[in-house]
């Protein structure tokens, strides 16, 4: 008798219940990142990672989301496939919570493989772990991969650029 090495096919139980999995241990560890993020021991992740709440558009439920970010030029860069982004409202402020602190911040969501080419270099050169996520790696001379970058844009990924308002 011969056993196939052929994954199950994608709805099949045991795809269904390896997909449940990853999403209760994502949702265990986005709790617990959120935990931190908003206690005193923030320090330990606040270099890399930040809160980004949304609200939902159907819903109204808030939605805090732990997401990797890169600075630059006075503005944090989010790589990011995640549906979140699609409850920013055009003209309003989103809320984060970074380096402990909560406030507002403006946003702009940049798409197009020569418009995030740039910013996800950035991305990936202060955050190389990003890059393992989001299957986009850097070449020899520190550039992004295209091709890796043109599948994942083909997945969903933009960059949301936030730029926080001063705390009053």
């Amino acid at each position: 008798m011969s056993t196939s090495s052929t994954p199950p096919a994608t709805g099949t139980p045991a795809v269904e219940s390896a997909g449940r999995g990853r999403l209760r241990l994502q949702t265990a560890v986005d709790a617990a990142m959120r935990a931190l993020l908003r206690s005193p021991l923030h320090r330990l992740l606040s270099a890399k990672l930040m809160i980004v709440t949304v609200v939902g558009r159907k819903t109204g439920r808030v939605y805090p989301n732990p997401v990797g970010y890169a600075e630059s030029d006075g503005a944090l860069l989010v790589g990011t496939a995640a549906g979140w982004r699609r409850n920013l409202r055009a003209g309003e402020p989103v809320r984060i919570t970074w380096r402990g602190r909560e406030r507002l911040a403006d946003w702009e969501v940049i798409s197009g493989e020569d418009e995030i080419a740039e910013p996800y270099r950035i991305i990936l050169t202060q955050n190389p772990t990003h890059g393992r996520f989001a299957g986009i790696g850097l070449d020899a001379d520190g550039n992004v991969e295209r091709e890796q970058l043109r599948a994942a844009i083909g997945r969903g990924t933009v960059v949301v650029r936030l730029r926080p308002r001063s705390m009053r």
